[in-house]
């Protein structure tokens, strides 16, 4: 049984389920239109994180997504594109982000896993504060967990993840966990000694901070 694909927190059986959800967001807003409902914007967000040329495509940063026409060999198609935060428009294939994934983006999707549940006990201990959290970024309050993202304050986690993978013999040196074949999986460590010593070299490292969701998705991601 194939591994299936992990979007985001979504587990997808097949590629092709992840392409019927494009083609879905493709047919909804139809041409032209700006991609507007948060939880499509999320999933191309995460989608996008997988191409094979993210930095090039996300530049700036992206402000948001929209649906374009465009052609491709004499022929018109519908498709998507980025906005980026400096107004510039790249296209973008959904078929290059189900590519395989490089070993350095699985190392950094493992440790990023492997993070998660000091990441749950930070936004739990928010959420059960008081008073109200506020946005760590612009003072902001957050009126919702839904709204509430955390994040790493400086240094990032793509700064306390390199400075671990080259620590510890680079990125061949973090071998991933086969995949058990069924049911939903996620992209691990083997190594569980190794993963260990991530986990609390994160914990020693990290300053985690609340954030709004809209400026997690969008001031944020153009400083990673």
């Amino acid at each position: 049984m194939p591994r299936g694909i992990t979007i985001g927190t979504t587990h997808y059986p097949t590629k092709e389920a992840v392409r019927d959800v494009c083609r879905g967001i493709v047919r909804r807003y139809g041409t032209n239109a700006e991609v507007t409902e948060p939880d499509d914007d999320e999933f191309l967000r995460h989608l996008l994180e997988r191409h094979p040329e993210y930095d090039l495509k996300r530049g700036s940063g992206i402000a948001h997504f929209r649906v374009i026409a465009h052609t491709d060999h004499g022929r018109k198609s519908v498709g998507l594109a980025l906005v980026r935060l400096d107004g510039q428009v790249a296209d973008f294939s959904w078929n290059a982000c189900l590519t395989p994934l490089s070993q350095r983006t699985q190392v950094l999707a493992a440790l990023r896993h492997a993070i998660d549940d000091q990441i749950a006990t930070v936004r739990s201990t928010i959420l059960n504060s008081s008073p109200q959290a506020v946005c760590s970024v612009t003072g902001d309050p957050i009126p919702s967990a839904a709204e509430l993202h955390i994040d790493h304050a400086d240094p990032t986690f793509q700064a306390l993840a390199e400075e671990f993978i080259g620590a510890n013999g680079g990125v061949d040196a973090f071998p991933i966990l086969p995949d058990p074949g069924s049911g939903v999986s996620y992209i691990e460590l083997e190594d569980k000694a190794l993963e260990a010593r991530w986990q609390d070299h994160h914990r020693e490292r990290a300053t985690l901070r609340p954030v709004l969701k809209r400026v997690n998705l969008s001031t944020l991601r153009r400083k990673q």
